[in-house]
């Protein structure tokens, strides 16, 4: 259940960045093209909901519908070739319906073996000049905690414009903490909801570092575990480390909101939890302590 939670989390980040990073992609005149096959019915990205960036030697390609259906791709790499999406790779592809009631993720990471999850995604260019980046993927997702599948097909990304540096945020937004005893500011910030759920996030402008967090969007002013058992409240830490992404999602700790204005969309709060691998790939943990965030979540 925790890695469909984490990849859950993954696939909220990126539907509060995609129209955010499309919006100040420079490049006016990429319109972009994502779609796919899902089961047999025919899925495309909307025009203003789709994005990618290359931070710390890894593609990430996000693309949400209109019925707000999600396809993320993450690929550890940040050249054009062919990569494997399985079990065991380091690139993976993730879905998900940001209106389900369901909010875990279906992914190529899950599973036992490529009879239920996987795939290639293939990046045919990256166009340095346009910053634009075009390809083709297939894979097959799975959900560890329902045993349910996703075949997706005839997958195209086309000149989709892409980011190197995330922007700095309004400067009225704010997010800080302390990682393993090291001062964290987030320079970007982005906030939204989604279903009755809203996702926090904040990293540093080459993307190497953020902390996310996950909670109601109505959520009353109080202090609220952050513990593996309530997945309604979850932190998230994600590291980027020689063109290798490793997320992890809280064990134990709190969230405390002191104030969530529905009216001007501005929540305010605290927080710290220790951070654990849910893969059990690895034993490592981090201290996020001495959080503080102040963010806008409207549109």
């Amino acid at each position: 259940m925790k890695k469909a939670i984490l990849y859950s989390i993954m696939l909220l980040i990126g539907s509060a960045s995609c129209k955010k990073e499309t919006s100040i992609e420079s490049n006016d005149n990429a319109s972009g093209n994502f779609t796919a096959t899902i089961d047999g019915a025919k899925w495309a990205a909307s025009p203003t909901r789709q994005a990618a960036s290359i931070l710390g030697g890894i593609i990430t390609i996000t693309g949400v519908s209109a019925d707000n259906r999600e396809i993320n791709l993450s690929i550890a790499d940040s050249i054009a070739g062919t990569y494997s999406l399985s079990q065991t790779s380091a690139s993976l592809a993730a879905y998900g319906d940001l209106d389900s009631s369901n909010v875990y993720a279906f992914s190529t990471n899950q599973g036992s073996d490529t009879g239920q999850a996987g795939g290639t995604v293939t990046v045919t260019e990256i166009d340095s000049v346009d910053r634009t980046i075009s390809g083709t993927f297939s894979f097959k997702a799975w959900r560890d905690i329902d045993g349910r599948q996703k075949k997706i097909t005839n997958g195209v990304f086309a000149r989709i414009p892409y980011v190197t540096a995330l922007p700095p945020t309004s400067a009225k937004d704010t997010l800080v903490a302390s990682i393993d005893g090291k001062a964290f500011t987030a320079i970007n910030i982005q906030a939204a909801t989604t279903s009755g759920q809203m996702t926090i996030i904040g990293a540093t402008s080459d993307g190497t570092q953020s902390i996310g967090l996950l909670l109601p969007a109505n959520a009353s002013p109080g202090t609220y575990n952050l513990g593996a058992a309530n997945p309604s409240y979850l932190g998230a830490y994600t590291l980027i480390s020689g063109s290798s992404s490793t997320g992890f999602v809280s064990s134990a700790g709190s969230v405390t909101i002191t104030s969530n204005n529905t009216g001007a969309s501005r929540i305010k709060g605290s927080f710290q939890f220790t951070a654990v691998d849910p893969t059990g790939s690895t034993t490592t943990t981090h201290a996020i302590a001495s959080g503080v965030f102040s963010v806008y979540y409207g549109q």
